[in-house]
């Protein structure tokens, strides 16, 4: 240690430096105030004192001042905001040691002089700590947008693994989450299936064009279409025509799908299911097939899916918290899982799921048991490996980092081959096991997985060529944020040396920028969406129209009677061709954003800078889809599902300099556009590869995204629950082709739901009162909102993931 100006050591004011815990602006604490940073950070830290010694103090500058040599040292301590403090550090082994009679009052005096005077030279400021970003960006998650409780985010290169974490368990104890919190990890998985059956092939015990009929009992007929079977490959890709759940599911409760599914029940679906489609033909997502496929690799290891993944993956790797089980001490690490208003989900100690009934589930943590929605363990095996696994977030990196080849494992070889692409969804996005792979924004691979369910969100991913990955797990709904931030994560740079530098501008410049801005017609982006339109759209749609223009163009060159004639007819198709290109990309560009009215608002909290990204919600949600698709922005920004062009998460924004800024996460530029009076005029984004500019709309702030409130059940008179009993009926729609049925029932003082229909998990729910004709349910947070006409007639409108749902009163029940 030693004795310094402020008073405290190198290497605590470059790892471990605590700076006071009252924060005028609110801004977050550097992650180095909780945890020091790995070794590879602390080496450039230390590289870089160094270096400050040999530049400003040598031993001859030391002498020079009447310093013994070895008695002082100079660090720099650098804040979020790029303020360099200069520190003088004084060594208190040289004052114990024999140069200790040459420390005296007037060498003390000296070296504090000496401290004062060197505090006021400016020293270059190192870029934030990427750890610090993604602590700050955590906070701001779960602290001000309140969108989840606890987040947990790894990161694993050739430099080594890291973790982030904020948030507690909220388990019933004050734990705060960390590399070691256990959750449910949802359809990640899937991939543990997909590396289980390459596995199985490499041991030459099954093939991946061996039919699934090979595998299952002789009593279970396998669906086919025109004399085609499902194969291995197909259930691994998600292309073999089986539905996403199964059509008959029915529960008993709607939080329950999978209680009363066992295995006979399973088999008998599979053996009555007609495909619409040939086996191989189309991509649809299939749980029902996923877990299809873990249940025949099961069945061909002559033991379950839970020990044949600890004995062929866990163990291997010593992922000793990796399990479907879960043990008394991986329970009291298990974090409790929150739906998308934050309500906790726990299970009645003593209400078994699997022979006495559905098991109930309260928001009430008082002599309750949390337990992942979904997770339990399931005796008949039969759906287990699409998403029954739990782990950790340290578990999970050495995963990532076995399959990225950085820790050397026998499991390597056949993680690669899971990789390989085998289907196609679309020419961007492939399907290895399990695996969905595209390509990164810097001409990279990638490959990830997201999970969802109940109460907990997921994320793996990673960047195989340049070998670093990403792990996420949340204790709420959150999987669009998961994807995002994971895909953005992998996107950033990581080297503190590599990432923009953050300086201090006057905050009227701040305040200038303020406002909405919406996106510009331009060349750029008409380019970037006939570009992804040709990259996407139908062969025939591109082959035919210039097939029958050629040919058109080969029949008048033939009529030409002169070589002239046909010169002319060829400049006049090359000047048609040169006016119609520009005026297509205009047309294309102007087309999307009158359209979609894609747009970024700038808004401030206290001296922090915040970019929300906003999308008109008013056009035609058909041709927003349509143009969404066309531009195929899903394969940049959020590669396993389909989300928005732009990201839903408000990106904090630092300067660079007066003009230029930069995202604090993901290091992406952001350039303020400003007239000769400094007044904010537009801004570019810039993603690599293109440029993007906006202009400015007005200089009102958006509206900051307001956190998700939790509606308050309230006492109504009995009579009105009874007018709304009955049965109740969707017609078709896209989302539900063969429509939804709704029996609603009164339960005391709220009305019970039960929903049938294909597409859905069915089931019963309790729906509880938030006014006279306002329901809410506790558990997917639809509102159900009722209105009755004068005639008697009733309705509901579900209000649901974006969607509303008309329902119409078909009759009341027999008392």
């Amino acid at each position: 240690m030693g004795l310094m100006v402020p008073f405290i050591s190198p290497d605590d004011a470059i790892i471990n430096h605590r700076p006071s815990s009252e924060n005028k602006e609110g801004v977050p604490p550097r992650i180095s105030d909780l945890k020091s940073p790995p070794l590879s950070a602390r080496r450039d830290s230390r590289a870089q004192v160094s270096k400050l010694e040999r530049t400003l103090l040598s031993s001859n500058d030391l002498r020079t001042y009447g310093f013994p040599p070895g008695l002082i040292r100079v660090v720099t301590v650098t804040n979020r905001r790029q303020c360099c403090q200069t520190c003088i550090w004084l060594d208190r082994s040289a004052v114990m040691s024999g140069d200790a009679e040459n420390v005296n009052i007037q060498t003390i005096v000296r070296f504090i002089c000496f401290a004062l005077i060197l505090s006021l030279v400016p020293f270059p400021a190192l870029a934030e700590d990427f750890t610090n970003a993604i602590h700050a960006f955590l906070q701001q998650r779960v602290e001000v947008d309140k969108v989840c409780i606890g987040m947990v985010v790894g990161l694993v290169d050739k430099d080594g693994s890291r973790v982030v974490s904020y948030g507690q368990l909220d388990n019933g104890t004050d734990q705060e989450m960390n590399g070691d919190t256990v959750f449910a990890i949802c359809s990640v998985t899937k991939t543990f299936t997909g590396l289980l059956l390459q596995d199985k092939i490499e041991r030459g015990e099954m093939r991946l064009d061996d039919p699934v009929a090979k595998y299952v009992p002789q009593s279970v007929r396998m669906p086919t279409r025109n004399g085609k079977e499902i194969t291995l490959r197909q259930r691994a890709t998600h292309s073999s025509g089986l539905p996403r759940f199964p059509d008959d599911l029915n529960p008993s409760r709607a939080d329950h799908p999978y209680d009363d599914y066992a295995a006979e029940k399973f088999y008998a679906d599979l053996s009555g299911y007609k495909l619409t489609r040939d086996p191989g033909a189309e991509f649809e997502y299939s749980s029902v097939g996923m877990g299809l496929l873990g249940h025949v690799i099961a069945l061909k290891a002559g033991t379950n899916y839970e020990s044949l993944v600890v004995d062929r993956i866990c163990r291997p790797l010593k992922m000793d918290s990796t399990r479907i089980t879960l043990t008394p001490e991986l329970r009291s690490r298990n974090a409790t899982g929150h739906n998308d208003l934050g309500y906790a989900v726990y299970r009645v100690p003593g209400c078994p799921v699997s022979d006495t009934g559905p098991g109930v589930w309260t928001n009430d943590p008082k002599n309750a048991e949390p337990i992942p929605p979904f997770s339990r363990d399931w005796r008949h095996e039969g759906m287990v490996g699409y998403g029954e696994l739990h782990s950790t977030v340290n578990d999970l990196l050495k995963y990532v980092s076995a399959n990225l080849g950085l820790t050397p494992s026998s499991l390597t070889p056949p993680m690669e081959n899971t990789h390989a692409v085998h289907f196609h969804q679309t020419r961007d996005i492939g399907l290895g096991l399990a695996w969905f792979v595209t390509p990164g924004l810097h001409g990279t691979k990638i490959i990830s997985h997201v999970g969802d369910t109940l109460g907990f969100s997921s994320f793996v991913g990673f960047d195989q060529t340049r070998k670093r990955g990403v792990v996420i797990l949340i204790n709420s709904y959150d999987v669009a944020g998961a994807c995002a931030a994971g895909i953005s994560l992998l996107e950033s740079e990581w080297q503190s040396d590599r990432r923009p530098q953050e300086t201090t501008i006057d905050k009227k410049i701040y305040e200038s920028y303020v406002g909405q801005y919406q996106l510009s017609p331009d060349f750029a982006l008409g380019t970037l969406t006939l570009w992804q339109f040709l990259r996407n759209a139908p062969r025939a749609l591109l082959y035919v129209p210039p097939g029958v223009c050629l040919v058109l163009l080969v029949v008048l060159l033939r009529r030409a009677a002169s070589f002239r004639k046909r010169c002319i007819l060829l400049g006049g198709v090359a000047l048609v061709t040169g006016a119609l290109a520009p005026l297509t990309m205009l047309t294309l560009s102007h087309l999307v954003c009158a359209s979609l009215h894609l747009g970024i608002g700038i808004r401030l909290e206290g001296s922090r800078m915040f970019a929300q990204y906003t999308l008109n919600q008013r056009s035609s949600p058909l041709v927003t889809s349509k143009l969404l698709r066309i531009l195929n922005f899903r394969a940049k920004f959020n590669p396993s599902l389909s989300t928005e062009f732009w990201p839903s998460i408000p990106g904090e924004l630092l300067p660079e300099s007066e003009n230029r800024f930069f995202n604090r996460l993901t290091g992406m530029p952001v350039t303020f556009l400003r007239d000769r009076q400094s007044k904010a005029t537009g801004l570019i984004v810039r993603i690599p590869g293109d440029g993007f500019s906006f202009a400015k709309m007005t200089d009102q702030p958006p509206k900051a995204p307001e956190p998700p409130k939790q509606p308050v059940a309230i006492k109504i008179d009995p009579k009105l629950l009874d007018a709304y009993v009955g049965q109740y009926e969707l017609a078709p729609a896209a989302a539900y082709p063969t429509g939804v049925k709704l029996s609603i029932q009164r339960q005391e003082d709220h009305l019970l739901g039960d929903i049938r229909g294909k597409n859905i998990f069915g089931g019963s729910i309790e729906l509880y009162p938030g006014s006279e004709t306002n329901f809410f349910d506790k558990i997917y947070c639809a509102q159900y909102a009722f209105t009755k006409k004068d005639n008697g007639d009733a309705t509901v409108i579900i209000h649901y993931w974006g969607l509303d749902l008309e329902a119409k009163k078909l009759s009341a029940p027999a008392r």
